[in-house]
């Protein structure tokens, strides 16, 4: 018992690579020693263009002193348009923001017991019960539903994970990690086993922002036995659905001209004004972590980065780096509940598409034994586009993608 602790390719076009040369500028950092902390200003510094030449950007400051999830984005916001009006509408998107920062907080958390609060946690407290809850916690649910998403029921294999990114040494995580513990693999293996079964657990979407949380008898019983309170959560995934909703949130409201962008790789882009933004496309390279190029767009645009390595000093919650090289992160396999990436890093981005609808259609190909880019070429019809390395090649399948080298660049 365990005690939980918190082949037929379609006829695609070909795909566009450049090569990666040694010599260009590069962000180095060395996994032998553990990452440095780079910060949420590494991820976000290329999607904001001429930002120290024109006036009015911001990042906006939350004002509440409720538990929130605005320390996990970044807001930058142009008042220049609102001229003599900038301080006012600077006062209404802050209270805008503080409210939809706390609200996501609460209705995704598969932590927080609060009265009146029919969240993620309540969801998995009643088991088998019909739940009302939040129209935007029912839209990302109906999502998962949709795209027959099967992570989120690995929660009790997070939970497992989160013993590895708590150590405080290399031993300590290496006595949590699966990966040298056979009978911790074949625990893991039959949670995956469940979670890929809607016969052992599955939502169940009644309508009217009404959903069940269906659990067999059998799987009950096996939560019961090793300790598992939580059989549902969103995870590493869900800053890309809290994201939208607060992109959503912002863009009804009438405030566009700005953008938002998680620590974890989930960016918003809503500025409409034909104004040219760079996102970073970051590329690790054994122990090293260059940026070759820089995607430019000037669209509002959704996009997802999966990365098989640290960036942010809150990435210790999905990461830990051994001293030897070795990354374990917490993008867990369906198929048998274990840590992998395909690659190092992927980007996906979409004009018309969420962070959530992007996320949900590209992590299969990001957490597999093996790379294989024919998924992502099918994902082209839906318009969403991929940028991703293989070897010391970037490759891309968005004929119209403007890069920008920085080989070479001074």
């Amino acid at each position: 018992m365990r005690n939980n602790r918190k082949d037929q390719k379609p006829n695609l076009k070909p795909v566009t690579k450049i090569e990666l040369s040694e010599e260009h500028r590069t962000l180095r950092i060395v996994l032998a020693v553990g990452f440095l902390v780079i910060g949420v200003a590494a991820i976000v510094v290329g999607l904001v263009s001429l930002l120290n030449t024109e006036n009015g950007w911001q990042e906006v400051q939350i004002s509440t002193k409720s538990a929130n999830c605005a320390g996990d984005f970044v807001l930058m916001y142009d008042f220049s348009d609102a001229g003599a009006f900038a301080t006012a509408v600077n006062k209404q998107l802050t209270t805008l923001y503080s409210q939809a920062a706390e609200d996501a907080y609460r209705m995704f958390s598969a932590d927080l017991r609060e009265d009146g609060l029919q969240n993620v946690r309540y969801l998995n407290d009643h088991v088998g019960e019909v739940v009302t809850v939040d129209p935007a916690l029912y839209k990302a649910l109906s999502l998962l539903v949709k795209y027959d998403c099967r992570y989120p029921y690995l929660a009790p294999a997070y939970a497992e994970y989160d013993r590895v990114f708590m150590a405080e040494s290399d031993a300590e995580a290496a006595r949590y990690d699966p990966a040298g513990d056979p009978e911790l693999a074949r625990y893991l293996l039959d949670i995956a086993e469940s979670a890929r079964d809607p016969q052992m657990v599955n939502l169940e979407l009644l309508g009217d922002n009404r959903v069940r949380l269906f659990v067999s008898g059998a799987y009950q019983q096996f939560a019961e036995q090793n300790g598992i309170e939580t059989l549902l959560d969103f995870g590493w995934m869900k800053n890309a659905f809290i994201a939208d909703y607060l992109a959503d949130t912002l863009e009804a409201a009438g405030f566009t001209n700005g953008y938002l962008s998680s620590y974890d790789g989930f960016t918003r882009n809503l500025d409409r004004r034909g104004n040219e933004y760079s996102f970073n496309l970051f590329d690790r390279q054994g122990n090293d972590v260059n940026l070759p190029a820089r995607m430019k767009y000037d669209t509002p645009l959704s996009i997802v980065f999966l990365r098989d390595f640290p960036m942010a000093e809150q990435d210790k919650w999905h990461y830990y780096a051994f001293e030897n090289g070795k990354i374990v992160t917490a993008f867990l396999d369906a198929a048998d509940g274990l840590s992998k990436s395909a690659c190092h890093n992927l980007v996906s981005y979409s004009k018309d598409l969420g962070c959530g609808e992007i996320v949900m259609q590209t992590a299969p190909v990001f957490i597999a034994d093996g790379f294989d880019d024919g998924p992502l070429g099918a994902l082209e019809e839906k318009g969403v586009y991929s940028i991703w390395s293989q070897g010391n090649a970037l490759k891309w399948n968005d004929s119209s993608l403007k890069l920008e080298s920085t080989v070479n660049a001074e």
